[in-house]
């Protein structure tokens, strides 16, 4: 058999990894660009977290449960995994586990129902952690005004230097007689009898194979808007997120520290990537195009974070890096995952910044289907050909994007005046999101609240 990567992110690379141990005589060929361009994983922390990343409200969401329980399905395989690919590469990949969770009032109390509701979680789970005093946390050094008032660790929920983890998986991929790297964009796969009979690069080369993976993270639309397929697919938009990475010398974490989620994205936290470096993240901005750089507010607003909320001593530190990564973020938010109507086609991508963490068993998933082993797990939510999901209610939604809107304004420095202003920006952002609900048809259905902008913009439609 020969197969067909399209795309070198964590998705592609785990599962040509994954292949290779379950038959060596399938011919693999990974499409992509050596220099990772956009690469989602690359621009991550990379943290194995689940419950951390839990909302109030998530455990009571069906679907939300059902992302969250397979997120934390994820977890525990890691330890196992980064050890192997640790010695068949010959290379070192900085990796720890133990994430601290702190509660501090740098935004409003959306912050504090969500520390909340990952206690909750834990609880309900029988999940190990600790309440911890803050003030133990090695090199937790923040501002009077952005110390935390509560904090608690999750022993199981670590962290890994993406970098180095790519590395590792491309220098064993690199052993591989079975598999060849073709430096270059896929442009688009060309459909004929119910199968890709090849695909595209920008050169005009043309790539055959038995079967196809279609893994380009957030340039999946760009490559089937091109393509000549009649099959239909969720449209995937680039999830811009921005993440510094800072020479902290002797300041440098012993572990992952974190915020709960706020403001649409996953909150501010703070991962040691090496003994002397650590990196800040993260930035989150969806968006129909892909952006070379980091805006500026996004840089400041982390550098900001990060010396006020992590420590103050990062005044001193020196940026070694502003990395951009495009995380794949489906017009759902769901992930897209497994076989599709057409015969040899499968698709992995739409995991938003769930991609590395959750790589592991997509990965396995991807390579039972491949390899017609019966599933390992069911995805059937996940699957690519499908109508938009429709998750949340309409006044979920509302109130979900008032909330966090407004939590997104306390993290750039909005201080409101003393008097009516809160409850009056409430009504005005209440009102605002239940027009653009009326003016797309959402009557009976929420749209989820990091992509009201592509709905407003009409980037995204009802009928989808």
């Amino acid at each position: 058999m020969d197969l067909i990567i399209i795309g070198n992110g964590i998705l592609a690379l785990s599962t040509a990894y994954k292949i290779t141990k379950a038959d060596p005589n399938i011919n693999i060929k990974i499409i992509g660009p050596a220099d990772q361009k956009g690469c989602a994983s690359l621009a991550a922390a990379a943290m194995f977290n689940s419950f951390a990343e839990i909302d109030a409200g998530t455990i009571n969401n069906a679907t939300e449960l059902k992302k969250f329980e397979f997120n934390k399905a994820s977890t525990p395989l890691w330890k196992d995994l980064l050890s192997e690919l640790s010695e068949e590469s010959g290379l070192e990949i900085n990796r720890g586990f133990g994430t601290f969770v702190i509660n501090n009032h740098a935004s409003d109390e959306l912050e504090d129902r969500n520390f909340d509701a990952i206690i909750a979680a834990l609880k309900q789970y029988k999940e190990p952690y600790d309440i911890i005093n803050v003030k133990e946390i090695y090199n937790y050094k923040p501002s009077s005004a952005g110390r935390a008032a509560r904090g608690m660790y999750i022993p199981s929920e670590g962290w890994v230097n993406p970098i180095q983890l790519i590395q590792a998986y491309i220098a064993i991929l690199k052993t591989k007689q079975q598999v060849t790297f073709i430096d270059s964009y896929c442009k688009s796969i060309y459909f004929e009898n119910n199968e890709i009979k090849y695909a595209e690069l920008e050169s005009g080369e043309k790539i055959s194979g038995d079967n196809f993976l279609l893994s380009p993270g957030a340039a999946f639309t760009k490559i089937i808007s091109n393509s000549n397929l009649t099959t239909t697919f969720p449209k995937v938009f680039y999830g811009i997120g921005c993440s510094l990475l800072l020479d902290t010398k002797s300041e440098t974490l012993q572990n992952c520290i974190r915020t709960p989620n706020r403001g649409l994205a996953c909150g501010v936290y703070s991962a040691p990537q090496s003994p002397t470096q650590t990196l800040i993240g993260a930035s989150n901005l969806i968006s129909p195009e892909p952006a070379d750089y980091g805006r500026v507010t996004s840089v400041y607003t982390l550098l900001k974070s990060a010396m006020e909320q992590i420590n103050t001593n990062y005044y001193a530190a020196t940026i070694v890096k502003i990395n951009i990564g495009w995380r794949p973020t489906s017009a759902d938010t769901l992930p897209m995952i497994g076989k599709t109507s057409v015969s040899n086609l499968f698709v992995a991508t739409g995991t938003k910044r769930d991609g590395l963490h959750c790589s592991p068993i997509i990965s396995d998933y991807i390579t039972a289907a491949i390899t017609g082993k019966p599933d390992t797990i069911n995805l059937d939510l996940y699957k690519p050909e499908r109508k938009l999901v429709r998750f949340y209610t309409r006044e979920e939604a509302i109130d979900i994007s008032v909330n966090h809107t407004l939590n997104a304004a306390y993290q750039h420095d909005f201080v409101p005046s003393k008097d009516r202003m809160i409850d009056e920006l409430k009504l005005h952002f209440r009102n605002q999101v239940t027009e653009l609900h009326n003016q797309v048809g959402a009557n009976d259905w929420g749209i989820p609240p990091e992509l009201l902008s592509m709905y407003k913009y009409g980037h995204i439609t009802a009928d989808m």
